[in-house]
């Protein structure tokens, strides 16, 4: 299936629960929990339910039965009968009390500031932890774990009733699971009075604020009563690989989203850099037919349907005859990683849905297995190629935002793409440094995080996956990603209003000058040549953008009246011919000046840039402009001073603070969503 069909599929299912319909049902099936399914519980709080099957309820009990029968015929069991680890040489009949103290060696992790909110950032991501509980009641429906219904349904209890264990962020190596982690799901499920939950207020309760408790008093207001876990039931909470998978789950969610929008930003790109659609030839690829290559090209191709900026290619053209390669090769930087999300996708999928615990009951064969599935390598090797991902993409997002920025390669656009006189006004170039920082510190998160596995645990624990930190890493570059791509669109919303300004600019001048040179110089015999002198015109216009406006314009006459007496000189000039080449030069100086303050002004009220756009392009715009009301930025006149009445003016970050917001809430997604509508992908 293609990247984009998979990204819509998920879209859908989250615009369905954004607007509070559906339920997440759990089975245990194969294949039944799915990306969208994680994120909508995890972060808007959808409402889960069990299955109500008797099939369900039946492969729970004959997994405890199973497990009891072996037990009766005195049979060791790992971690039901014997210690854990590098001592499970030792054995006891204590069943409770020894999941007690798998519980109790575990939740060790360090949590400053608990009971209070201070601690959060040395917790795990609330989101995290309910993805967690989700795919472990998800795990242990599947009847491998011998675990009771009844904790099964105490922790999707306390997800309706958004209660959530205050996990440490950091202490599980995802070797025999994440241990740790899971540890504080299983004090939740006990009613530890020492283990502290978030419970988050419903709406309809707005005027409570949110609060962090104990589990034992957080189950007690909920009335949930807590439970006493049985043989094996600890371990079987605590061995598998579920916050892993979540964070995954969430990251890799996150990416797909980025990879469409770097997508559509990259259109946006060619528009402000005036750059060729055929970069993006079907025929290009068909040469060269990876998939991701060759659906990466049909979007971009698609998403620039209808521009009146973007350009075919041209056999004789002024400059480069071709764009830079963070235009030029976006396809092939792109697809690979659109191909790598993809396997990411069926690894993290196949993990959401499988059993992750150690042992496992074979309630068919009549048997347990001592294996290693809680070994999280897989959502690692996911994780790997997401960050690498993230990484190429944020490098093509610096290197076409620092293209625009720039004038010396960004086509005729202001430096920093200044509206104001650019010896005073330098919009973009702290952007531009930004980048740069983003950038660097999204390279050193992409540093492989496997090569870094220690022995653990008597070095029973020799090779151990690191897939939550490989995780928590990735979502750190998304986030990093995110905000690169918000600095990104904020430039191209700014360079695509100083295009348009341009367009209307060259609208409004060409028939003036047209006329005027054709009132000066009919009788001379270059009379007919002005589509000569024009394109000197726009060449010298887009040469002189360094220049304050005034100097601009007079630079830009006088290139154009030396061309002019130069072609005279050729002919045989006469005096007066020398008259009407001075005429000509002051008037074009007056004509230019004039035109450039008047269509100044009405563009400040009335930006013309949506109709020089694509149908795709310009939802995101519009979402920019007219959604979240991030306005063109028009030079030192926008800057915030204590003395100012005007309460509307923002900084240059806060404005790109709101896209970023936007993108990360998922508020951009309609945008998104209308965008490649737009563009009539049906992949």
């Amino acid at each position: 299936m293609a990247h984009l069909a998979e990204v819509r599929k998920s879209w859908a299912f989250y615009e369905k629960h954004l607007k509070g319909n559906g339920m997440v049902v759990l089975d245990g099936e194969k294949n039944s929990l799915k990306l969208a399914q994680i994120v909508v519980v995890s972060r808007l709080s959808s409402e889960t339910s069990l299955l109500q099957s008797d099939s369900i309820s039946k492969r729970v009990q004959e997994s405890i039965d199973t497990l009891e029968s072996h037990l009766r015929n005195g049979e060791d069991v790992y971690g039901v009968n014997t210690g854990c680890g590098g001592n499970a040489n030792t054995r006891t009949e204590k069943l409770e009390m020894l999941q007690k103290a798998f519980l109790q060696h575990h939740q060790a992790g360090i949590l400053p500031g608990t009971p209070g909110l201070n601690g959060c950032n040395y917790a795990l991501p609330l989101d995290v932890v309910r993805g967690a509980i989700l795919i472990r009641c998800n795990s242990l429906l599947r009847g491998h774990s011998a675990v009771r219904m009844e904790v099964i349904e105490l922790l999707r209890q306390a997800l309706n009733c958004n209660i959530t264990p205050l996990i440490p962020l950091r202490g599980s190596i995802s070797a025999s699971g994440d241990l740790s982690p899971l540890s504080y799901i299983g004090g939740l499920v006990e009613g530890n009075p020492d283990i502290f939950v978030h419970v988050r207020q419903n709406e309809a309760n707005a005027t409570e604020r949110d609060k962090v408790v104990s589990a034992a008093d957080a189950l007690h207001q909920s009335n949930i009563t807590p439970l006493t876990l049985k043989a094996k039931e600890a371990l079987g909470v605590m061995n598998g690989t579920a916050p892993s998978a979540a964070a995954a789950a969430l990251t890799l969610y996150d990416t797909n989203n980025l990879t469409i929008l770097t997508q559509l930003l990259t259109a946006m790109a060619t528009e402000a850099l005036l750059g060729s659609v055929d970069n993006y030839h079907d025929f290009i690829s068909q040469c060269r037919p990876h998939t991701g290559q060759m659906e990466v090209a049909n979007n971009i191709r698609s998403f620039l349907i209808g521009s009146q900026l973007s350009r075919k290619m041209h056999f004789k053209q002024q400059g480069l005859v071709q764009d830079r390669y963070a235009l030029r090769t976006a396809p092939q930087w792109i697809g690979p990683q659109v191909e790598d999300l993809l396997a990411a996708n069926c690894q993290i999928t196949t993990e959401l849905n499988s059993s992750t615990d150690n042992p496992l009951i074979d309630v068919p064969g009549d048997r347990f297995h001592h294996g290693g599935n809680f070994q999280a390598a897989s959502v690692t090797s996911a994780m790997e190629k997401t960050r690498t991902a993230l990484v190429m993409l944020g490098r093509l997002v610096v290197s076409q935002c620092q293209e625009i920025i720039n004038p010396s390669t960004n086509k005729g656009l202001p430096p920093n793409l200044c509206l104001d006189n650019p010896s005073l006004s330098f919009t973009c170039k702290g952007i531009d440094i930004n980048m740069s920082s983003y950038f660097s510190e999204l390279a050193f998160l992409s540093n492989s995080i496997p090569s870094h596995v220690h022995t653990a645990e008597m070095n029973n624990q020799s090779v151990n996956s690191l897939a939550l930190i490989a995780a928590r890493y990735a979502a750190q570059s998304a986030d990093i990603v995110t905000m690169m791509c918000a600095a990104h669109l904020y430039v191209l919303c700014q360079a695509l209003d100083l295009r348009a300004l341009e367009k209307d600019f060259f609208d409004a001048i060409k028939p003036c000058l047209s006329s005027l040179f054709d009132e000066l110089f009919q009788s001379s015999g270059v009379a007919g040549n002005f589509e000569n002198v024009w394109s000197l015109i726009t060449t010298s216009w887009h040469a002189h953008s360094e220049s304050d406006i005034d100097s601009r314009c007079e630079k830009v006459s006088k290139h154009c009246a030396h061309a002019i007496f130069d072609d005279l000189m050729s002919t045989g000039a006469t005096p007066s011919l020398y008259v009407s080449v001075q005429k000509w030069k002051s008037s074009v100086t007056s004509v230019l000046s004039q035109a450039h303050e008047r269509t100044h002004h009405q563009f400040t009220m009335h930006p013309s840039t949506p109709d020089y756009l694509a149908l795709s392009t310009k939802e995101i715009y519009l979402f920019v402009r007219q959604t979240l009301r991030v306005p063109l930025h028009r030079g030192l006149v926008d800057h915030p001073e204590a003395s100012d009445s005007d309460k509307t003016k923002k900084t240059i970050g806060t404005n790109i603070t709101q896209i970023y917001t936007a993108i990360s809430n998922g508020r951009i997604t309609g945008a998104l969503q209308k965008a490649t509508q737009e563009a009539n992908l049906t992949s």
